[in-house]
């Protein structure tokens, strides 16, 4: 594994090593031993922090083979949200960044880290969007969990649509693929 992918120097080498290294199995019985009552009400489970880890696995391997500055925020939203330790490249990328403000080499925070969001972009069409895309994907994961074989093709699409009051299939397949492409879920 590129060392980069990993801390600096301590004990959170090991851990991130480990969270890297774990299947689904072995995140879930983890997981199933822990107990929130010896670790506080703010504690993140290891499953949630495994899931995390993952993403942040797949944000470092991106950003090392071509970097690009919003990354970085991913990256440390990740760690300060799941409690990981952050990853060599994330923290050389930020103190980099940084400094490119504080020495006034960019004139804003956007400079530095990029736009949060699309120049010109409606934020309340975005949020709905993304309340929407969620909403559909648990839909389908309902009823995919009630009837297994139900395929997800247009009519499904369509039903749903018609439930939420989206419209027609298409805008609600969007929906759907969208929130796949942001959970980062393949099937």
């Amino acid at each position: 594994m590129d060392e980069k992918l990993l801390p600096i120097e301590g004990a959170g080498i090991e851990e991130l090593q480990t969270l890297y290294s774990w299947g689904t199995d072995e995140a879930i019985s983890a997981q199933k031993k822990w107990d929130r009552a010896k670790h506080g009400e703010f504690a993140v489970g290891p499953f949630h922090r495994w899931l995390a880890a993952q993403e942040l696995l797949l944000i470092g391997e991106a950003y090392l083979k071509e970097p690009d500055k919003r990354l970085i925020m991913e990256g440390l939203y990740l760690c300060t949200y799941r409690d990981l330790p952050i990853p060599r490249w994330c923290s050389m990328a930020f103190l980099e960044r940084y400094r490119h403000v504080r020495q006034y080499n960019a004139k804003s925070w956007d400079d530095a880290f990029g736009r949060p969001h699309p120049k010109g972009a409606h934020l309340a069409t975005l949020r709905e969007n993304w309340i929407m895309e969620l909403k559909v994907y648990r839909r389908i994961k309902e009823i995919k969990k009630e009837s297994p074989g139900t395929p997800i093709d247009g009519y499904l699409f369509e039903q749903i649509g018609k439930e939420f009051g989206i419209g027609g299939k298409t805008k609600t397949e969007t929906l759907y693929y969208a929130a796949k492409k942001r959970l980062k879920i393949d099937t």
